[in-house]
This record gives structure tokens, sequence and C-alpha cells, in this order.
């Protein structure tokens, strides 16, 4: 077994029988471990007569999406304009479409089968397996990634949020953990989500409607606080990424038409790159505020962490990129791995962590105690402070303003995997302010995020509360 995930099989027996003569497909302890087995019997056996076991196949149509073509570019332009909902979209139950990557009508038309629409069920099936959500709002076209898959109801007596949240629930996750396979990478098949058993209340001959909503009406009642609390920690940390702004004083430059009209003389420089993102004028323009103020490149005040070997182990504590939350700039969570793959990185305590993939995005990270010696993606650089001009929660605070984050958005490259490199982030203009302004940088920033750490925390509560009430119910 390649992958452990620790928040299950921590709590599963280290030793168990099991039967030779069943014809299963596979022959792992995870798909044997009684624990996956037990909870659908308690499913089975449960005392209410007016609940029903049935595949999901059979009251809902699951189908996968579709990957982009090799070398298509997402970026924000007047032509890309469909929205492409990535896993990474799927969160706290809903389909973001707001912030999803867009693209163009033409290469929409290439993959115009594979759309979303509203009150859709998506589900996670690649990485990480089982995140859920539903896409509220109506839309025209939207379209989505192979690596998720869409569960439209067929049945009308079949609320898709009851789906939704059967599969956010003990006995949902449990499945899809079961189902899951894969070495390096978890995968989950299209055919396994088929097979999935919901547990469904009935009523005559029909699935009961009414049973349904009361059970969500009862969830949401729960569900309407976790909102409220994730609004207000959002809000604490909008505040928290413009409070530099308001320090230095330096003014932001604004997007416009305009800024993606250039010019660039290809007999001069053959090889200049011929992007809007990399011509946009506001970028020399950034670059000139920025150089009105005291300022050092990001490669003259750190550099590169050393350390870099990973000794063998049985297991190692695995950090990704999607451990790592944009908001807080925090890690959120570590895998427990026993193999690593590609090459990745030892963190060590108090090195400061950027993503190379969409590092717009904001996902910078001071690494503590807590995950010292934990191994990385290779899609993070990490660096070290090797400078007394700015203190680590400064840079750790510039580097996730828009200062900085406009600068990186400007150099990206690549194609559907937008990227920066080690040079383009040397390059880095980081702007310094005197020790007294960067401790109060810092004290406030610092405010924001422990409250809005006190918020987001009441809403993974709540949630938990809400799912342990779905669960209840249902089991009645």
């Amino acid at each position: 077994m390649a992958t452990i995930n620790k928040t299950i099989f921590e709590k599963i027996p280290l030793t168990f029988g099991v039967n030779l003569t069943d014809e299963d497909d596979r022959f792992d302890c995870a798909w044997f471990n009684p624990i996956f087995e037990n909870k659908i019997e308690e499913l089975r056996t449960a005392k209410k007569s007016n609940r029903k076991l049935t595949k999901l196949k059979v009251v809902a149509d699951v189908n996968g999406g579709k990957r982009l073509p090799k070398g298509t570019v997402m970026q924000e332009s007047e032509t890309s304009v469909v929205p492409y909902i990535r896993a990474t979209d799927v969160k706290n139950l809903k389909v973001n479409i707001d912030d999803a990557a867009k693209i163009t009508k033409d290469i929409h038309q290439g993959i115009q089968n594979y759309q979303l629409k509203k009150d859709d069920v998506v589900i996670t099936i690649v990485g990480t397996i089982g995140g859920v959500g539903i896409l509220e709002k109506e839309v025209n076209v939207c379209d989505f990634t192979e690596n998720i898959a869409r569960i439209r109801t067929k049945d009308e007596n079949v609320l898709p949020r009851f789906l939704l949240h059967f599969l956010d629930s003990e006995f949902g996750k449990m499945q899809t953990e079961r189902f899951s396979v894969g070495s390096l990478q978890y995968k989950l098949s299209l055919q396994s989500c088929r097979n999935i058993e919901v547990y469904l209340p009935l009523t005559n001959d029909n699935f009961d409607i009414g049973e349904q909503k009361k059970i969500l009406d009862s969830v949401y009642s729960i569900f309407d606080k976790v909102e409220i609390h994730r609004k207000t920690g959002q809000r604490l940390i909008d505040e928290a990424r413009s409070i530099i702004v308001k320090k230095i004083g330096l003014p932001l430059v604004e997007e416009s038409i305009e800024s993606r009209i250039f010019e660039t003389d290809l007999e001069a420089d053959p090889f200049a790159r011929l992007d809007t993102l990399f011509n946009n004028p506001l970028r020399e323009k950034l670059l000139s505020i920025l150089g009105k103020y005291p300022n050092k490149k990001l490669g003259k005040l750190t550099k590169p962490q050393k350390e870099n070997k990973i000794a063998p182990t049985d297991y190692y504590r695995l950090v990704e990129l999607e451990q790592i939350d944009e908001n807080t700039g925090r890690i959120t969570e570590v895998r427990e791995v026993s193999e690593l793959g590609s090459a990745k990185i030892l963190l060590r305590n108090g090195s400061i962590l950027i993503s190379k993939l969409q590092p717009e995005k904001g996902k910078v990270v001071i690494v503590n105690s807590e995950f010292d010696g934990c191994v990385g993606s290779s899609e993070l650089i990490p660096l070290v402070l090797d400078s007394g001009e700015v203190s680590a929660e400064y840079l750790w605070a510039i580097l996730r303003s828009d200062y900085v984050l406009k600068q990186w958005e400007y150099q990206l490259t690549g194609s559907s995997r937008m990227r920066i490199g080690p040079n383009e982030i040397n390059n880095t203009v980081i702007p310094i302010p005197d020790p007294k302004l960067q401790k109060e940088i810092v004290e406030e920033i610092r405010d924001r995020v422990e409250k809005s750490d006190k918020e987001f925390n009441e809403a993974m509560r709540l949630s938990g509360e809400a799912r342990n009430l779905f669960d209840s119910l249902l089991l009645g």
C-alpha cells in the first residue's frame, strides 16, 4: 500500500481476516478492512424501515469532464469567457464559479459536451478524493475537468442537495475512500462512483422528497451559521491584505483595456515575449512606483535553503499545494505516504515557502516547528531569510500583498498550469519600511489573521456538527 490516509487508517484494526473465496477485483487491506463494510452494514441493518440503499447510478447519471487540449493557455482576456471548473474550485460544498479559470469560446467548442448546469453535484476523483460541491447558480456555459465527476439526478424524487450531503457524510466518505486506488496519487473511477451506495428515505414505492427536505432543513439551520462565520473570516482576511497598502502608502495600479495594448521591437529582440501579461504597461508602472520607495530584490534578502536531503523512512509527512490555505497562508493538514514519487523538498522551521504554481494566489508560508521535517511538494521554493533589514513575518506579509502578487502575475509562463521560476522570484522588488512600521504592519495583520482563524475554525466545527446531525437523522 503506497498511500496512507491517516484519518481513516488510525481507526482500523491492525490485523483482520479475509475470505479468499470472495470474488473481489482487489486484494489489498484497504478494500478488505472491516471498518468499511461494517459502516455500510450499519445502514443495511438500521431500524428505519422507510430507508433504502441504492446504487448512485440508479438515481443519477455520473459522467467525467474533459482535459483541455495540449498547450491551452488559461488567462483573463476579452475572449476568455467560459468558466472551466477544476478540482480546486470545489470547496465548502460549493462549485466556486466566480473565481474559476476561463477559456475561449473556440476551446469551449471542442469540449462543449462536458458541461455543468445549476444543481449539478460534483465530486473530485483525482488526488484529493471525495471533495463535493453543488453548482448553485444558473449558467449559460460552464465546462469541467476530467479530475471531477458530474452527478446529475435522473429521478425527480431525489434531491441533488440530499446526494451532496450524503456524499459528504461519514457513510459517503467511507465509500469514496474505499473505492480509491493508486500509489503515488489516489484515483476514483467513474464506475466506482456509480457503485456508491446511497441511503435514501422511502415512501411507498418512491423516494420520499418530504423526508429529504425535512432532514436538509435541520442540517441547514446549522450550515447557515457556518456561512456567517466563513464570510466574517474572509472579511478579516481581506482587511489584512489591505493593511500593507494603507500603511506603506504606495498607490496600486488599476487595470484597464488600454493596459493590454503594447508595442515590441522584434528586430531588436527576436526572442521577446508577446503575451499581454509580461508586456502589460502596468508592470513597468508598478515597478516605477516601487522604485520610489526604499526597496531591495528578494534575492538580496533571502538565500536558498541548502538542506534538502530526505532520509529514507517507512512513512513521510507530505505537504502539497492543496494543503496550503491561500487565505491565511498556513498549512492546514499533512498526509502520510510511503512513497514520494517525484523530487520533493525538506521543510525546515523558519523557512519561507513560495508556490511556483499559480503564485499570484498568495500561497506563501512560514514553516513553524510543527511542520519541521515534513516533505513538501516540488512546486514549492524554500527560502531562508538572509538579511536583518526585514523580519520573517513582514516578508511573509509583503509576499502575499498586491505589491508582490501583481509582479508575479505579470511574469507567469506556461499553458494550463501557469507558474513562475526562481529567477523571477529572486528579482521580485520588496518595499522596505523602517523596522517600527514593519512591526506595526505585522501586528495588525497578525490580529486580523488570528481573528479570521477563530471564525474559520468555528465554521469548521459547525460543519462537523451538521454532518453528524445528517448522519443521525439518516439512521433515525
